[in-house]
């Protein structure tokens, strides 16, 4: 399963690298130490163009180029307002079901992929700020993205997409069945919001302008995500911040105490509490859980907002002070916009850093002088709300994204001159073709010296070298100081600039995670006055007494553990988290036993081998879950497992499931397994470098074939899903294009191994031949960083290349799609192939006594229901963030899973050409004998022929060995019963029984 939680700070390379190995670069290569200065003038033929539309390229047409050529001044004047029904071009859209809409009697209702357009006219040439009346009410955590376009342009390359956020509230403290405080489940509040238009990464932390001129104009706003009632829209006047003019002595001794836990609201449904044990937090529990901070993990990123409620008895000034751990980056602030009653009060609160905490402690805001900042307050109920900005780190952010462009086009121009030949002993001067080298190596080291020495402002040091956090700018510095000393050693240096492990841009790429990585745990938030002493942790002696208190406590009652369960109640082992596990578990006690009457104990299984030795031991739960989908066929032949067939209903339970993800649950006549996820693959691809090149994404592999010169001369390449599988290529790799082809592993039976039959033959060649004759790579450990990096703008990947991308990819956000995966054509109808392997991990069901097996099964019925699936993986997402995907396996729950909607579709579709191996006696055998022949072929240059028929050798040997083990074929090789191959139309014949 995918990692608990992706990590924003994980090294990752960000740039625009090329591929080693290319056949039309080494020809290149040759051609430039022959004929000398007409190398840069052929090769200019083979070069990405990198002059593009100046508002499709990000870094000419981000907010920050473009308002510095306005011209025009802020608007100054009162707010306008334009009635969406009076200005919509089109009135279809409108609707008169506005809940309650103050503004007018009917708004547009639009939903993902709908556009539409109004009419405004403009009084005066001037820079406004624009905003939206809007309502989310769809069931999707996802929040409402639209583009808006003025004249049938984007005015900037953010307003692209932007994102209109919901308001979570958080309902009462919530616990589970072993006392334990957990995440409760917040409310999307349904209601009206307004939100000017903004940066969606908010490396802007205040509105963008927009310049335009007196007269008409037409607005287009494309919805991307959600489903959205819009109501009027807004032109005002920029607003300012009030000037910090020094501040007031809060005279007084009340003292206002905020749990930071409790929230009021916030603008991100993941943003939620958690436990940790600390003498310097409160509150504390000895025995059970309790949630006393804001997760670090989940308050992180630039523009998450949360708002704590309080009420003040006495008029006067108040300071504000925070206990709080700030230790991701350990000598460098996090930046917080502190607004009291939704205002930020002066230019002090604006973008406040919060200086590093290894350990919670408390702080008051101060100014720079150290006098503590206050505000006034009236009696009454108040809010205060932290905003994490980025905007002091928005200079920083941006340069960075220049210099690795620049990197990177420089290493795709020094591939061009010498291709990837990288004999140090070559005799070619890079300066005669790329004469101004030795000035961007230069240029761009002085850049990023400036950077870190401009870092020492928000720090108490003078010196640059001292700042951890910007230290990998200083290792990028010095390293292309050391190339630009003699730039002619780039021809067998190249990779130091964008592809190795250790370059420049891996570096940039280090600092750019870390310096996003805004994590901070919240303990409490303290309005007070200068009279008041605020609290302080456990002394060391009552810290000792609880910390003995709690060890002895913890040999009792230890919740979601075998040893605690009830044996009166189905017991079921979770291959999961605890945090997936504490979900199921209310989830059950809310809905599933209320409904059966049934009792269920869920229990953490940390891992599936377990399961093997219980069943030796004769210590098996009624079902396992979370287990890989290969687990099961193990279990079953061994007698472990119950035939699902034998239940009245099994067809309706087994059909929310793809034919061809049930193979391997196939033993015999009956099944042995349910599917629970699916590891769906899917074709990834950078839009904005297949524009560049003119390219469309491939429909066949033969057309994915053709495309490869147009990559490959460039030092680009594409990824097929054997790279990754570096030891022991499994089916998912080796299979895909033997099915696509027609072909199959065995025939009627085990013993009929089919490997060599004309149609996998052909489709094993064709695998072998993408990495043999047309140069794919080999080995690829991460496809997720190569395609941010640019240099595999092309693969076939899995659900967590999918996840990763999706959530842990900000800087190519909109310059990614997915689409089908290639397949071959039938040249007789037509049709497209695309099988694809998705297995993932299953749920069993353990023999016992027909009671509990029934119990058993309809625990199984309910929990691979549509509506159960949905709500667990909505649940999953609102509580712990977007990454939490959730890949059930049930087709129809899928749909209603809060993916975008685009990728949804596509994947869906996907599904639907999954293609599972079977699994038999021996299989596993087969398994790694393709795996043996795939590197034998690929790396040591062996026959593919020569090598299949070892196949056939090894496994048919393997097989009769195991078919005789199991009692289907007698020492002698007499066949007692035929083991008969499972595959999708004996999964047809099942269902249809």
């Amino acid at each position: 399963m995918f990692r608990n939680r992706i990590k924003k700070s994980v090294s990752i390379l960000i740039s625009t690298a090329m591929v080693i190995g290319s056949v039309s670069a080494n020809s290149s290569a040759s051609f430039a130490d022959t004929v000398g200065e007409e190398t840069a003038e052929v090769n200019d033929n083979l070069a990405i163009s990198l002059d593009t539309d100046a508002i499709g390229d990000r870094l000419t047409s981000n907010y920050t180029c473009v308002s510095a050529g306005y011209t025009a001044p802020e608007y100054s004047k009162d707010q306008i307002s334009y009635v969406i029904a009076d200005c919509v071009t089109d009135d279809s859209v409108l609707t008169d079901d506005t809940y309650d809409y103050e503004g007018s009697t009917k708004v547009a209702s639009v939903k993902a992929g709908d556009t539409f357009k109004v009419t405004i006219d403009i009084p005066e040439t001037a820079v406004y700020w624009m905003g939206l009346d809007y309502l989310s009410y769809d069931a999707s955590i996802l929040p409402v993205e639209i583009g808006i376009m003025i004249d049938g342009e984007y005015p900037f390359y953010e307003a692209r997409s932007m994102v209109f956020e919901t308001t979570w509230i958080s309902k009462n403290l919530d616990t589970d069945r072993y006392g334990n405080e957990i995440v409760a489940l917040p409310d999307n509040l349904i209601r009206w919001e307004y939100k000017n238009a903004m940066d969606s990464s908010y490396r802007y932390s205040q509105p963008l302008g927009i310049e335009l001129e007196a007269g008409a104009h037409e607005l287009e706003f494309v919805v991307q995500e959600g489903t959205v009632l819009i109501g009027n829209i807004t032109l005002e006047a920029p607003k300012k911040i009030a000037d910090y003019t020094g501040s007031e002595k809060a005279e007084g001794s009340e003292l206002i105490t905020i749990e930071a836990e409790d929230f009021y609201y916030r603008n991100d449904s993941s943003i939620h509490a958690t436990g940790e044990y600390s003498s310097k937090i409160n509150p504390l529990n000895t025995k059970v859980t309790v949630l006393n901070i804001t997760d670090e993990d989940s308050f992180n990123e630039a523009g998450q907002t949360v708002t704590y409620q309080f009420d003040v008895e006495k008029a006067g000034f108040y300071y504000i002070g925070m206990n709080y751990r700030q230790s991701e980056k350990n000598d460098f602030p996090v930046f917080i916009d502190w607004k009291v009653d939704g205002e930020i009060p002066n230019t002090a609160f604006y973008s406040y850093p919060m200086q590093a905490n290894n350990n919670f402690k408390t702080r008051t805001l101060e100014d720079e002088n150290g006098d503590k900042l206050s505000v006034y307050l009236e009696p009454g109920t108040h809010t205060v709300s932290l905003t994490i900005s980025a905007e002091n780190l928005r200079y920083a952010l941006e340069k960075v994204d220049e210099i690795m462009s620049g990197v990177s086009d420089l290493s795709l121009e020094v591939t061009k001159v010498a291709g990837t030949n990288t004999d140090k002993y070559r005799d070619l001067r890079l300066v005669r073709y790329i004469p101004d080298i030795k000035e961007r190596l230069e240029g761009w080291t002085e850049e990023l010296y400036a950077l870190a020495e401009k870092a020492t402002e928000y720090v108490d040091t003078d010196d640059a070298d001292k700042v951890a956090a910007f230290s990998y700018l200083l290792i990028a510095a010095r390293q292309l100081e050391d190339l630009a000393e003699d730039p002619n050693e780039l021809v067998y240096r190249v990779g130091e600039l964008s592809t190795s492990t250790n370059s420049v841009n891996t570096q940039i790429a280090n600092f750019v995670d870390l310096i996003n990585d805004n994590d901070i745990a919240i303990d409490r938030i303290y309005i007070y006055q200068e009279g008041a002493k605020l609290p302080r942790g456990l002394n060391v002696f009552k810290a000792a007494g609880m910390s003995i208190a709690r060890f002895f406590n913890s040999f009792f009652g230890q919740s979601y553990s075998s040893s605690n369960a009830n044996e009166e109640h189905i017991q079921v082992w979770v291959n999961r988290p605890r945090t997936y596990v504490e979900i199921m578990q209310k989830m059950i006690d809310e809905d599933f036993t209320p409904e059966t009457g049934i009792e269920v104990d869920l229990c953490l299984m940390t891992d599936a081998q377990k399961l093997i030795l219980s069943n030796a031991s004769g210590d098996t739960p009624d079902i396992a879950t979370g287990i890989n989908y290969s687990i099961p066929y193990d279990l079953a032949i061994r007698g472990a497992l119950v035939d699902m067939t034998q239940f009245d209903n099994y067809k309706e339970v087994f059909g929310r499931y793809s034919d061809g993800l049930l193979v391997p649950s196939v033993v015999g006549e009956g099944f042995y397994s349910l599917p629970e996820t699916m590891n769906f693959y899917v074709m990834f691809y950078r839009t904005d470098i297949l524009n560049k090149l003119g390219l469309e994404p491939p429909t066949t592999m033969d057309e994915l074939i053709a495309m490869l010169p147009d990559l490959q001369m460039r030092g680009l390449n594409v990824y097929y899903p054997t790279a990754p599988m570096s030891a022991m290529r499994n089916f998912h790799g080796t299979t895909p294009l033997i099915f696509q082809n027609g072909g199959s592993l065995y025939g009627e039976t085990a013993m009929d191994i089919n490997v060599d039959s004309e149609e996998t033959v052909e489709g094993f060649t064709q695998l072998t031949e993408l990495f043999t004759l047309y140069d794919l790579p080999v080995d690829v450990p991460n496809f997720y960083q190569h395609f941010r990096n640019g240099d595999l703008p092309i693969g076939i990947a899995d659900f967590n290349s999918y996840n990763l991308i999706l959530n842990a990819a900000p800087e190519i956000a909109n310059s990614w799609a997915i689409t089908l995966v290639p397949g071959v054509e039938d040249p007789e109808t037509g049709e497209i192939y695309r099988y694809m392997a998705g297995g993932a991990e299953s749920s069993v069901m353990f023999n016992s006594t027909p009671e509990r097996e029934q119990k058993a099964w309809d625990f199984l019925e309910w929990w691979s229901r549509a509506e159960v699936q949905a709500e667990f993986g909505q649940r999953l997402q609102i509580l712990y963030g977007d990454e939490y995907i959730w890949p059930t396996a049930n087709i129809e729950a899928f749909g209603m899973l809060p993916y975008p909607t685009s990728d949804k579709n596509i994947i869906m579709e996907q599904s639907s050409y999954i293609l599972e191996a079977p699994r038999l006696p021996g299989s596993y055998m087969m398994e790694r004998e393709l795996s043996n022949a795939y590197n034998d072929v690929v790396v040591n240059g062996d026959s593919i022929r020569s090598r299949i028929d070892e196949v056939v050798k090894t496994v048919s040997r393997e097989t009769e060995r195991k078919l005789i083990e199991f009692g289907f074929t007698d020492s002698d090789g007499n066949v007692i019963e035929p083991y008969v191959a499972p595959n999708v139309e004996t999964v047809r014949r099942i269902m249809s029984k």
